[in-house]
């Protein structure tokens, strides 16, 4: 019987919609340009540190980007989609603090706190950096 059930619900595509989604760190995007292929090239920092503790930069190609828009557009709409990302990820978090802090579980407390705090400065640099293209949230 749950073989069938699990047959049924993977043939309808409802499993799939089922799995919980992985979660993917925001990233800032700081350049972008276009490589030898066509395809776009950006350049990003994410939750990922160097041994000093400052943000390693990271390229990915972008598959999916249009590359006919000036690279300045390009920038800002990848992200103010990552600024949304940043702002979900951080409420999430807030939810996980409290919870913590209510529960007592001090040292789950502290580490997710310490991770809440990088989040909200990556917010901050968000700002920084749309202020500086001068272009509203």
């Amino acid at each position: 019987m749950y073989y069938f059930i699990g047959f049924l619900l993977s043939d309808c595509g409802l499993v799939d919609l089922m799995r919980k989604a992985e979660i993917q760190h925001p990233k800032l995007y700081l350049s972008a340009e276009k490589n030898d292929c066509g395809k776009i090239e950006g350049t990003y920092v994410s939750n990922r540190f160097g041994p000093l503790g400052e943000l390693k930069e990271e390229t990915i190609i972008l598959d999916d980007i249009d590359v006919n828009p000036p690279i300045g557009n390009i920038l800002i709409d990848l992200n103010k989609i990552e600024l949304k990302k940043l702002d979900i990820f951080i409420s999430r978090q807030e939810k996980v603090v409290s919870t913590y802090k209510y529960k007592g579980k001090t040292e789950q407390f502290r580490m997710v706190s310490d991770s809440l705090e990088l989040l909200i400065e990556l917010r901050s640099t968000f700002k920084n950096w749309f202020n500086e293209m001068e272009c509203t949230i």
